[in-house]
């Protein structure tokens, strides 16, 4: 359900939300100690794990889209496979880091997903991962605009049972990860600005994730009126070249 939204979207994602998610690098290094062996679960197109590489850690990766596995194996030196959680192919304390940036949120069931982390972590290791929090960040602001002022439907996105969700916060994602049986060692949130070309925004929002999916179900003049509003709707969020967005992550450091 949520997971299939990430297939065959390899590129655009690569051109758009990926440099989105890359924002929470550096709060998750700082909790990965120096020259640790890292498994990078859901790592999309490999930004983070060349991040994790280039400071120097022994990288694993793994994803379950075959498009996203090419694109993070091309970027940098991590051993990338295809496969996901819960059942990933590695052998139990495997490594002394897991990072899961923007995958318990995108997965179909978050609490076996967190379970799966668990396995795979040697006992005293770090799990550190993120999520988007449950208020909608200024980029869904934006399209929600376009989307009203286009006089556009809005189809029914996937979304997981409620006995399967979590709360979209630090505290629920803390409460996720302690459920799975990790030690649970601090719960934020971390900011920052997400630069973007105004032509790779706008090829993510009309392919990827939800916003794909709400683009699709517009007719060809509601397309076009959404095109046509979108340079105008997008100019408080404009800084030269770029769209500038303030963006949050909610955050969870946790050990085995």
């Amino acid at each position: 359900m949520a997971e299939a939204l990430w297939t065959d979207v390899a590129a655009t994602y690569d051109r758009s939300f990926a440099t989105l998610c890359a924002g929470t690098t550096g709060t998750l290094l700082d909790r990965v100690p120096p020259g640790s062996r890292v498994l990078d679960v859901g790592c999309g197109s490999g930004h983070v794990a060349a991040s994790l590489v280039a400071a120097g850690h022994v990288v694993h990766a793994v994803d379950p889209d075959p498009q996203m596995v090419a694109l993070a194996t091309s970027r940098s030196a991590a051993d990338v496979r295809p496969g996901g959680l819960p059942d990933l192919p590695y052998d139990d304390a495997s490594f002394d880091a897991v990072v899961a940036n923007f995958v318990l949120n995108h997965v179909d069931d978050p609490r076996a997903a967190a379970r799966g982390i668990a396995p795979v972590t040697r006992p005293g290791g770090h799990v550190v991962a993120s999520i988007w929090p449950a208020s909608p960040p200024p980029q869904a602001t934006l399209w929600g605009a376009l989307l009203d002022e286009a006089g556009a439907a809005r189809p029914a996105m996937p979304r997981l049972a409620p006995e399967l969700d979590f709360e979209r916060s630090p505290e629920g994602l803390g409460a996720l990860l302690a459920e799975a049986g990790l030690n649970l060692v601090e719960v934020g949130t971390t900011e920052w600005d997400w630069r973007v070309r105004p032509d790779d925004f706008w090829a993510g929002v009309t392919t990827v994730g939800n916003f794909g999916v709400a683009w699709a179900a517009q007719s060809a003049d509601v397309q076009e009126r959404m095109r046509a509003a979108f340079t105008e709707a997008a100019m408080p969020w404009r800084d030269g070249h770029h769209l500038v967005f303030p963006v949050r992550a909610a955050v969870a450091h946790a050990t085995a």
